[in-house]
């Protein structure tokens, strides 16, 4: 069975957040399962075109605790759980977002916490059976110091997912083999932030690993005004990798072939 992945949303950022420059929805994989990853503003209204029933989730998972990656969880956590009544699914977050520390979260109440039967925080180098897929949790280096990235064991190889991060030789060892490279990058050339992958990060990143694809994601509203083809052409011009700029609603079909799909 081929992997599927939708992403609902293709911004970050706090103003491509506030302004919903692009959805902030985070991304779904289905393998055997159907996880949910990042699920910020815009990822129920865009499972409700797409037709998806949050029933039909079967884990979330949260890489940091920042608002453009956890504000739908919540109502997920209910949709995921039949309102509250069933007791199905998995929850999975960085320790910044399930228990709070230091000052940061929790992000999540404790009944939304409390209703999925298994809920599992995590830090970099920990390795969960989430939904019958192995997921690795990856180091970021982020200004949520408890965040973490993640490696999805799929049945089409290694898909790698890196959150916000700027780039470090651990984060990027960590992604080393995957066939499959999600970047968040935020900004375009000449407009490095920090604690965000720029383009001119990609670039490096994307050369010391050299994937099959990778998939920009994460696009803050200088990204979008810059133009992310353009910025995943010179990515690609200079690492000779094929880069696409995800968008929102973009599927994707992962086998022996990757195909890509658009919701008209």
């Amino acid at each position: 069975m081929a992997v599927q992945l939708l992403f609902l949303g293709t911004g970050g950022g706090r103003f491509a957040t506030i302004y919903q420059t692009r959805s902030t929805g985070g991304f779904m994989i289905r393998d055997n399962a159907t996880l949910h990853v990042d699920p910020g503003p815009g990822a129920l209204s865009n499972m409700r075109s797409c037709g998806i029933d949050p029933f039909q989730t079967d884990a979330i998972l949260i890489s940091h605790c920042h608002p453009d990656h956890y504000s739908d969880a919540e109502v997920l956590l209910e949709g995921m759980t039949g309102g509250g009544i069933r007791e199905r699914g998995m929850l999975v977050g960085s320790r910044s977002v399930l228990e709070g520390v230091e000052g940061i979260g929790p992000a999540l109440s404790r009944y939304h916490r409390g209703l999925p039967p298994i809920v599992k925080s995590v830090t970099p180098g920990d390795s969960l059976d989430v939904a019958g897929m192995r997921v690795d949790f990856t180091p970021t280096w982020h200004s949520d110091p408890y965040g973490v990235g993640m490696i999805f064991h799929s049945s089409a190889g290694k898909i790698s997912y890196v959150s916000d991060s700027e780039i470090r030789e651990d984060v990027v060892e960590a992604h080393r083999g995957s066939r499959v490279l999600m970047l968040s990058v935020t900004r375009p050339r000449g407009s490095k932030v920090h604690c965000h992958l720029c383009t001119e990060g990609a670039i490096e990143f994307v050369n010391a690993l050299k994937p099959e694809l990778v998939l920009m994601t994460h696009l803050g509203v200088r990204m979008v005004k810059a133009g992310p083809e353009r910025e995943a052409r010179a990515i690609s011009d200079a690492t000779g990798v094929r880069v696409v700029a995800a968008r929102d609603l973009m599927g994707m079909r992962i086998d022996d072939d990757i195909e890509f799909t658009m919701k008209d």
